[in-house]
């Protein structure tokens, strides 16, 4: 060793890179507030996806059904293959079933499901979550 070089120890901080770590979390602070409001006055756009799901369904039951009928003003009901598949309303939900065992629960925040029946077509109207009317052909 010679006698003017000094060996340091490689652990802990030195003042620099204190002062840095210091200002980059100073840094960090002073933004987080304003990213904050950035985020909460963001709206976020509601997405019916159950709705989606439920015309999806009943279309497809509907072009396979070899008939089509209705069960007074809240139940819709398809003969198919699979055998009778029905759409009923029950405390703002709409509800599949098939043979009348079992059931899955298609649509919520249904307001009203109105079944209008004439010779030639029935009439499926849904208030609430989604607007939609639907028309089968007898």
């Amino acid at each position: 060793m010679t006698s003017g070089s000094k060996k340091y120890a490689a652990d802990g901080f030195t003042y620099l890179e204190m002062l840095l770590s210091l200002m980059t979390a100073a840094l960090i602070m002073a933004v987080m507030p304003n990213v904050m409001i950035l985020f909460q006055g963001l709206t976020l756009h509601e997405d019916h996806y159950d709705t989606d799901i439920f015309m999806l369904d009943i279309i497809e039951v509907s072009n396979a059904a070899k008939e089509i009928g209705a069960e007074g003003k809240s139940e819709i009901n398809f003969k198919t293959d699979r055998g009778k598949i029905s759409y009923s309303y029950s405390s703002g939900r709409i509800i599949k079933s098939i043979d009348s065992a079992g059931f899955v629960t298609l649509m919520f925040n249904i307001d009203s499901f109105v079944i209008t029946e004439t010779k030639e077509t029935i009439a499926l109207q849904l208030k609430g979550a989604a607007d939609e009317t639907l028309i089968f052909k007898k």
